[in-house]
């Protein structure tokens, strides 16, 4: 990818099967993505898209905040207009060869929420400078554990402990009433009552809980255990 030569039709489908770093530090991989590049199963991408669909969505903008390759954009309407994000530059890179109709910004998620083009500070303009806002679906499988990173001290009001609770309140906020957010996150979100109630709260002052599914083991080098839930905004 670095060499900047065309990719040939070997290669493409070599690609096609990156999984990211997640857990694979035995393997030679290094940097933050060994702690959040777990990409979803394409099986379970369809799984979730068919949870989509069932539960209304209506063919209208896609957000992917955490795209990966973009594995959930194999499923979508061909059609639809789809903003990704992704902040490896080696699966931005694989994503928009693939979906070259996709808006894919090679940064941090929390950008969509600050000032371009230094991202130094609040947009107070509107919710966001995305141009596609507001959204039909959010589609996607977020990085878990401990919130942290070079833009959390933008994110303190309201505050969250886990990544997985940041994107999914912060995703709400883009998307439009009677939207649709499918994500796949880990079931302590859902078993730990206490631990995330505040979390809990904020999200639930955004939207109802509609479907949720706990799954087996479906994820290559770790064994977190995950649920898919499926909220709509209010």
């Amino acid at each position: 990818l670095e060499s900047g030569k065309p990719i040939s039709k070997t290669q493409r489908l070599l690609l096609s099967e990156y999984s990211g770093a997640g857990g694979k530090a035995g393997k030679g991989a290094r940097g933050e993505g060994l702690l959040h590049e777990f990409y979803t199963p394409q099986w379970l991408c369809k799984c979730m898209w068919d949870l989509a669909n069932h539960h209304g969505y209506d063919g209208g903008p896609i957000l992917d905040p955490s795209a990966g390759t973009g594995r959930f954009l194999k499923d979508a309407p061909k059609k639809a207009k789809v903003t990704a994000f992704e902040i490896s530059k080696y699966s931005a890179f694989i994503l928009k060869s693939y979906y070259p109709n996709a808006r894919v910004y090679n940064q941090h998620f929390e950008t969509a929420f600050l000032t371009p083009e230094r991202f130094s500070s609040k947009y107070i303009q509107a919710t966001t400078w995305l141009d596609d806002y507001p959204f039909s679906l959010v589609i996607t499988n977020p990085p878990y554990g401990k919130y942290g990173g070079l833009y959390a001290p933008y994110f303190t009001r309201p505050k969250f402990k886990q990544f997985e609770s940041f994107f999914i309140y912060h995703s709400l906020r883009l998307l439009k009433p009677g939207g649709l957010l499918v994500m796949v996150i880990p079931s302590s979100f859902m078993r730990n009552g206490s631990t995330y109630q505040k979390e809990k709260e904020l999200i639930g002052e955004l939207a109802d809980i509609v479907d949720a599914c706990r799954l087996p083991d479906v994820f290559d080098y770790t064994s977190i255990p995950t649920d898919i839930i499926v909220l709509k905004k209010k």
